[in-house]
């Protein structure tokens, strides 16, 4: 049996491989204010998935504590993510093909994203560490991995730090290349 550890790794890369965060990533390096609005992106983003990993493990450990066995809540999260597929696959079904007003939206975002301040990177950077639906579905399956543990506060703890450093690798290393981190944190 994989160890949560593992499980933990496994969450936070399949998290951390988002195109829309490296994209949005190099794009406020690249703003007008690349240094203060890196350093405000990157906090945002590890604030918004420190809390969005909290919250999983308060609730992921609320459920153990609630259900009568592990088993169950592996039932219900399976059961969920299935119904969750199944409907985002019906609605992909039935709707009309969305590319071009897709991309010309995403086009209108990446240009606001170059204009902005340092509190409104931060916000931003935020709402993309919490997640949208699949890094929010990937925190909560890490912290029920977790949850399920049984390890001790320490533990948790690390493990916590450990799926937020790594789910947030491609905010974190292009601000740290370009300089965006102050001269004793910066990676060589």
């Amino acid at each position: 049996m994989i160890s949560a550890t593992g499980y933990i790794l496994f969450y936070a890369l399949i998290a951390a491989a988002s195109p829309l965060v490296l994209t949005a990533t190099l794009v406020v390096i690249r703003s007008e204010r690349p240094r203060t609005n890196s350093i405000a992106f990157l906090t945002g983003f590890l604030l918004g998935t420190t809390i969005a990993a909290v919250l999983a493990l308060l609730l992921g450990q609320a459920a153990v504590e609630r259900l009568d066995s592990i088993e169950t809540l592996n039932g219900v999260l399976a059961l969920l993510v299935g119904v969750a597929l199944v409907g985002a696959g019906l609605r992909e079904r039935h709707s009309p093909s969305r590319t071009e007003v897709e991309t010309a939206r995403g086009g209108a975002l990446m240009a606001r994203l170059s204009h902005l301040r340092p509190a409104a990177a931060l916000s931003v950077a935020a709402l993309l560490g919490f997640g949208g639906p699949k890094r929010l579905i990937l925190t909560f399956l890490a912290m029920a991995a977790l949850s399920q543990a049984d390890l001790r506060g320490v533990e948790n703890l690390t493990l916590v730090v450990l799926y937020v450093a790594v789910a947030t690798l491609l905010v974190s290393v292009p601000v740290g290349l370009v300089g965006g981190l102050p001269v004793g944190m910066q990676i060589m």
